[in-house]
C-alpha cells in the first residue's frame, strides 16, 4: 500500500521532530503530499482578558483585544511550525501547515478523516508526559480512533532523505 496523504502530528518536542523526517521519508517514496499539523491545546492559549477586571475598559474593547491575542499567538505558532517544516530539510515534496485548537488527539483523527489520509505519522513521546501518564497519552487515543495505520517514530531515522 502506498501513502499518498501522510499526515505529521508535531507538538515541536525531538520526537516529533524525529517522526517529521520518518513522514517526509514516507512521503518521499510514495511520490505523495505531507500534511505537518499542530494542535493547540486550549489551556495553552494566552490568558484571556476577561478574567481580569478593569473598569477603565469597555467590555467590547476586551473582546477585541482578547481575538487579537489569539490571532497573534496562532499566527505565530503557524510561523514556527512552517519553520519546523523548513528545519527537516530540503525537499522537493509539498507540504501542507495545518493549526488547530482542541484536545490534540481528537484534533489529530479529526483532521486525519478531513483530508482522508492514508497514514498518520507521530512522535512515541510529546511534551506532557506526566499528564499522559495520567490521562492515557496522545498518541494511545490516536491509535486507537484513528481512521488509517499509524507509525509511531521512537528515534531519528537511520538513513538520510533522498
Amino acid at each position: 500500500m502506498m501513502f499518498k496523504k501522510i499526515l505529521w502530528a508535531t507538538d515541536f518536542s525531538e520526537h516529533a521532530h524525529n517522526a517529521g523526517l520518518r513522514a517526509l521519508q514516507c512521503v518521499q517514496c510514495s511520490e505523495g503530499s505531507l500534511y505537518a499539523l499542530t494542535v493547540v491545546d486550549p489551556e495553552d492559549l494566552p490568558i484571556i482578558l476577561g478574567n481580569i477586571p478593569d473598569p477603565f475598559i469597555p467590555s467590547t474593547q476586551v473582546e477585541e483585544m482578547e481575538h487579537r491575542l489569539e490571532k497573534e499567538y496562532e499566527q505565530r505558532v503557524q510561523d514556527h511550525l512552517k519553520h519546523t517544516v523548513e528545519a527537516l530539510g530540503e525537499t522537493t515534496v509539498p507540504v501542507n501547515t495545518l493549526l488547530r485548537v482542541g484536545t490534540p488527539w481528537k484534533e489529530i483523527v479529526r483532521v486525519a478523516k478531513e483530508i482522508d489520509a492514508t497514514l498518520i505519522v507521530v512522535g512515541s513521546h510529546g511534551k506532557h508526559s506526566l499528564e499522559e501518564l495520567l490521562f492515557g497519552s496522545t498518541v494511545e487515543n490516536v491509535t486507537k480512533h484513528a481512521p488509517c495505520p499509524v507509525l509511531v517514530v521512537r528515534g531519528a531515522p537511520a538513513t538520510g532523505l533522498k
